[in-house]
């Protein structure tokens, strides 16, 4: 099963919306409250035009075009201002079917190439998503939560990864 990485464009919108809310839909499970999940889906699986033009967000597709993974960084997170050196990991997913093959780990090494100034990467992970982040190297900072527009409040934990000096 091969997949090649490249930048996400505008054009893969629809495509990511629904790989989102496959991931999360089927991800979350197990951590999260079927109630709490069905009613955060909807939100937490919206995808940011900008970060997509910003060409920080990356896509794995497979030979016929279908995406099954994607993920990206940002300098700023939700219009706190960019600290130097401090990155945000964004929108990471992976198709259920596709979990498990290295493609979470593509993702962010491509995050890293690309951003060869930042060196700590925050990154709020969901509470199934903790496990995988450890895999990267990330250390839990701390319980979080978000508010969702819709008044719901979605546990997460502040997740940070501190680049190695000898990069």
């Amino acid at each position: 099963m091969s997949y090649r990485l490249r930048s996400a464009t505008l054009s893969d919108f629809e495509a990511l919306v629904h790989l989102s809310v496959l991931s999360f839909s089927s991800g979350l499970s197990g951590a999260y409250a079927p109630d709490l999940i069905e009613q955060s889906v909807p939100f937490i699986s919206q995808v940011s035009k900008p970060l997509i033009q910003s060409g920080q967000l990356y896509v794995a597709e497979v030979d016929d075009c279908v995406l099954v993974g994607a993920g990206g960084w940002s300098r700023d997170y939700h219009g706190v201002p960019s600290v130097a050196g401090v990155g945000h990991i964004r929108q990471f997913v992976v198709h259920p079917d596709w979990m498990r093959h290295g493609i979470g780990r593509a993702l962010f090494d491509r995050c890293l190439n690309a951003a060869p100034d930042i060196v700590q990467f925050d990154c709020q992970a969901s509470l199934s998503a903790i496990s995988f982040y450890h895999s990267l190297g990330f250390e839990e900072v701390c319980e979080d939560e978000v508010e969702l527009p819709n008044g719901i409040i979605f546990p997460t934990c502040l997740m940070r990864y501190h680049r190695p000096a000898d990069h």
